[in-house]
């Protein structure tokens, strides 16, 4: 057998294993659906700059960091991004928890260390575990004006709503 013959069979088992590939790839590919950040919470509003002062500005950064910490540790500190937000302070935690439970069906709940008795925090977890939406904020005993500081800690894609 010359060497030109058996070139063109291992070219031709290639081309068949690519085309019996290419499907299965393709379907993978499209079941592998781009979640970007979902819609915010009833309660919680955006500001242009930081609404609180120096002493609550520490506390607000030391329970982010707290959270922070325990989602770079598993994701990575490149991709995690905080957004930082207002939040009315008698809206009640459990129902934001909800609201993004619902946006992010199929996710799974991600235990978060206590870490302050001043703040409270929830994560969620994609399906594939490479995606994480965490929310952080003070509690209502800390605010200012009727506000208190949240932050959304998240490697998501973009800051929009959520695409289905």
């Amino acid at each position: 057998m010359s060497s030109k013959t058996r070139r063109k069979g291992q070219v031709f088992r290639r081309l068949t294993i690519g085309a019996l590939l290419a499907p299965v790839l393709g379907i993978a590919a499209c079941s592998d659906e781009q979640v970007v950040m979902p819609a915010d919470a009833p309660g919680i509003s955006r500001s242009e700059e930081y609404s609180f002062g120096s002493a609550t500005q520490a506390q607000d950064w030391r329970a982010a960091r707290t959270v922070l910490d325990q989602l770079e540790a598993q994701f990575g500190q490149k991709s995690m991004r905080i957004l930082a937000r207002n939040l009315d302070s008698a809206a009640d935690p459990q129902i934001l928890k909800a609201h993004y439970a619902e946006r992010l069906a199929g996710w799974t709940e991600m235990p978060l260390n206590s870490f302050a008795e001043r703040a409270w925090a929830f994560a969620f977890v994609s399906p594939n575990g490479d995606r994480v939406l965490a929310v952080e904020a003070l509690k209502a005993s800390e605010s200012a004006g009727g506000i208190v500081p949240l932050n959304i800690l998240t490697n998501l894609d973009d800051d929009k709503g959520l695409t289905r």
